[in-house]
């Protein structure tokens, strides 16, 4: 990826004095290539505006502080994980970075007879501990949720980088403040001071710790109630974690949707569900016994609306139905796993 990124500095810049030349005289010379990539970065290098640099384990980071010191750009690390190898390097450079809270794991899809490396085990039991390498050493930091979908996963990444050694202050800055230093918005954003936008949160306790709730958020001066999530009458039988492909019939036609479910013991449902019209969050959900349910708010004709799912789930797939403002829809739902295991066998008897 940085080898890319060289190659398309190196290319901007011939571009950039090919055309400057053909400017100065066009007379039998001909016209430079227009390619609108690099006529962009052109703009954004003169102008000195940010440049993101893609860079997680310490090979890319050490190579990413070459290639700022090479072109002189105003460049932001994104990534950052395995920064608790060379956070003094990065603080010689001034360079902000942007670590991604989608921490390294185990694919749960691996061969269990690949074992993986000594570096790999350490760089997943570590990488929580960058940003506390990186407030350390001064290095200006924010985080960003990379491949996290359920946001509520966000601040339990966050969590884990104040288990590994940050400071809650530094954590709760690294969401707020830093990034809108880091983007230039501070002077609007970031923190509650007289004049700046009113985006907050309030929350009964600490922040950061698994049993507070969120009861309130403000956008923009206009407050939002958090609606408790229903609580299961009885525990769960099975478990719903996972994506689900949702089969059902709209009066347009057949459609799709993925769901990522989180389940809790206790039966309560949290996750995302995407569709062409988008990805939403569960606000409220639970699995009691074998019936379902679960709640997602969409943007609809000019407003926002609840849709509910809400059915059984037998072990291995979903059934029921999909209620939207007096609108009902019968919906199915069968894991990705599922559905490979059946072409198999079908295929098999075959």
């Amino acid at each position: 990826m940085l080898a890319y990124v060289h190659q398309l500095w190196l290319d901007t810049e011939w571009s950039t004095k090919a055309q400057a030349s053909y400017e100065k005289n066009p007379r039998n010379v001909a016209r430079p290539r227009y390619d609108r990539t690099e006529a962009a970065l052109a703009d954004a290098l003169e102008d000195h505006a940010l440049v993101l640099i893609p860079a997680n384990n310490s090979v890319q980071l050490r190579r990413a502080l070459e290639l700022v010191d090479r072109w002189h750009v105003n460049g932001v690390i994104y990534g950052g994980q395995m920064a608790y190898e060379v956070a003094s390097e990065i603080a010689t450079k001034k360079l902000p970075v942007l670590v991604n809270l989608k921490w390294p794991e185990a694919d749960k899809d691996a061969d269990p007879e690949d074992k993986p490396s000594l570096r790999t085990l350490q760089f997943r039991d570590r990488a929580p501990s960058s940003p506390a390498a990186l407030a350390k050493a001064g290095v200006k930091f924010a985080f960003y949720s990379g491949g996290i979908t359920v946001p509520k996963d966000t601040l339990k990444a966050a969590k884990r980088s104040i288990d590994a050694g940050l400071a809650p202050d530094a954590a709760l800055r690294a969401l707020t403040l830093s990034p809108a230093e880091i983007f230039g918005v501070a002077d609007r954003l970031g923190s509650l001071e007289n004049g700046k936008i009113a985006n907050l949160v309030v929350t009964d306790g600490d922040l950061f710790e698994e049993k507070t709730k969120i009861k309130m958020v403000f956008v923009d001066g206009h407050r939002f109630e958090v609606r408790e999530p229903e609580k299961p009458k009885e525990p769960p039988k099975g478990d719903l974690t996972g994506k689900w492909n949702l089969a059902y019939t709209t009066p347009d036609g057949p459609e799709e949707a993925t769901a990522d479910l989180a389940m809790d013991r206790d039966g309560t449902i949290s996750g995302t569900v995407t569709s062409k019209r988008g990805t939403a969050s569960v606000i409220s959900g639970y699995l009691s016994v074998d019936k379902f349910s679960f709640t997602i708010n969409i943007p609809l004709e000019g407003s926002t609306a609840d849709v509910i799912f809400a059915g059984t789930f037998d072990g291995t797939s979903l059934k029921g139905s999909i209620s939207v403002r007096g609108l009902s829809l019968e919906f199915t739902g069968v894991k990705p796993s599922a559905v490979s295991s059946a072409m198999v066998n079908r295929g098999g008897a075959q």
